[in-house]
């Protein structure tokens, strides 16, 4: 009787965990996503920019549907839908605006920007109420740490002012930059059957590394093309673990 009971215990928990490690993994891509939204629309909202490249366009609205079905998904927590309709209104202006008045794009951007962090924390804050282990996995850690480094590239060419409370310091940036190189080898050795996902991410960090630590230079779409990539992989990538089913 009592091997009965617990084995419909185990039955019963088993599909709460996988939720919770689903909703944890949305919470983590919550993050990155936003991340990957702010610098699309750091790309394509340049007001120096009269020919901006409609790719990006397509990747701000995409995160942003992503970022709504996630939101869904986890119940839409107030904590988390407040920033994100600000985020989508913020981005609705700007889609909405004349080229001829695209010197109001900085001052949008900017709001965008402060929006994309209060989502940012609010995530974390939720991970925080429902995660039993402290910090995030690898594969996460890794996508939110490419995603802030295409971030931080995207601000340090696009002309707003007063921007230092969003860049990274260069020695952080160069300590982030020799952290996710380090990491690229952990995930090859933690997750060797999935070499083949984790290397071409890798090169595609590696294809835009110079690039990415440079100071100054015009932005450009190769450095988001290959970021964005990697990141949308690795995600990819954690969620089929979270949701791959054990053999018995």
């Amino acid at each position: 009787m009592k091997t009965t009971v617990l084995f419909c215990l185990v039955y019963l928990l088993c599909p709460l965990a996988s939720a919770d490690a689903r909703s944890i993994q949305q919470l983590s891509e919550i993050n990155s996503r936003s991340q990957l939204l702010s610098a699309s629309a750091l790309l394509y909202f340049n007001p120096h920019d009269r020919t901006p490249d409609p790719r990006a366009l397509t990747a701000v609205f995409h995160h942003l549907n992503t970022l709504d079905t996630y939101v869904l998904q986890l119940g839409q927590p107030a904590l988390l839908m407040q920033p994100l309709l600000a985020m989508s209104d913020l981005f609705n202006e700007l889609d909405g605006l004349p080229r001829d008045q695209r010197e109001r794009y900085p001052q949008l951007v900017r709001q965008l920007l402060i929006e994309q962090q209060k989502l940012q924390q609010a995530a974390d804050d939720q991970f925080a109420r429902i995660s039993t282990t402290p910090s995030l996995q690898p594969l996460n850690i890794q996508s939110q740490a490419l995603a802030h480094l295409l971030l931080d590239y995207q601000l340090r060419r696009y002309p707003m002012p007063d921007k230092a409370d969003f860049i990274l310091p260069p020695t952080l940036r160069q300590t982030l930059d020799s952290a996710i190189e380090q990491r690229f080898d952990d995930l090859l050795a933690e997750y060797a059957e999935h070499a083949e996902i984790l290397t071409q991410a890798k090169s595609s960090y590696q294809f835009v590394r110079v690039a990415l630590q440079q100071e100054k230079g015009r932005t450009h779409g190769g450095a988001e093309f290959y970021l964005s990539r990697a990141v949308l992989d690795l995600d990819e990538l954690a969620m089929m673990l979270v949701e791959e089913v054990p053999e018995e």
